[in-house]
């Protein structure tokens, strides 16, 4: 279960463009994401309902890159508009996705079956946890999110395109994965952190 695409497939600069953006609603994500909580929502929606758009579009017309952004174009203000008008459908959306990738990031090296009904189900919990405690969990989602969106996004750059093999490892301490599970750790508490600072409820001020 891979979460990051083959970048190979596509132009240099179409790729380097699309994960700038991506370092970009990365931080928008990890520190202010429960702050601006309706537009976060949009962006999910937009992003997984234009992904989806642009596979469909990609296997139909043989990867034609017009069609395959107007898809993604059209799908995702489709997504962004559903996610604005069911708010706890996007609530429950935005928790599962930052289980799933927590899960599937712990998981990636195991080969048991089991694991991929664990991942499933860390995702469903995420979701309806996000239910339950939404400034919590949508706090702590958005920074998990945001947090990994730029470090993949950094470390593309830094590293290149072998980057992406990084991820593909078990995460073990003293190695590279390791590392960047750290990095992502750090990113993600301090985004959290300074959501949850940002977000305090403000004491009623006395009277008189």
């Amino acid at each position: 279960m891979d979460l990051i695409p083959d970048l190979s497939k596509y132009p240099v600069t179409t790729v380097n463009g699309a994960i700038a953006v991506g370092i970009a609603v990365g931080t928008l994500y990890c520190f202010l994401g429960y702050r601006v909580l309706k537009f976060v929502l949009c962006l999910t929606g937009f992003g997984l309902a234009g992904a989806v758009a642009g596979a469909i579009a990609a296997w139909v017309t043989q990867a034609h890159m017009g069609f395959m952004l107007g898809a993604m174009i059209g799908g995702g203000v489709c997504g962004a508009m559903a996610m604005l008008f069911l708010f706890r459908t996007g609530i429950f959306l935005v928790g599962s996705l930052a289980a799933l990738l927590i899960a599937q990031n712990l998981l990636a090296a195991r080969e048991e079956s089991w694991s991929v009904w664990l991942i499933l189900a860390s995702a469903l919990a995420g979701g309806m946890l996000a239910l339950v405690l939404e400034r919590l969990v949508m706090t702590m989602a958005t920074a998990a999110i945001g947090a990994w969106l730029v470090v993949c996004g950094v470390g593309f750059f830094l590293v290149g395109p072998t980057f992406v093999d990084v991820f593909q490892e078990p995460i073990e301490l003293g190695r590279d994965r390791g590392i960047v599970a750290l990095s992502w750790a750090v990113l993600a508490m301090a985004g959290c952190l300074a959501q949850l600072a940002t977000t305090r409820k403000r004491k009623p001020q006395p009277s008189g």
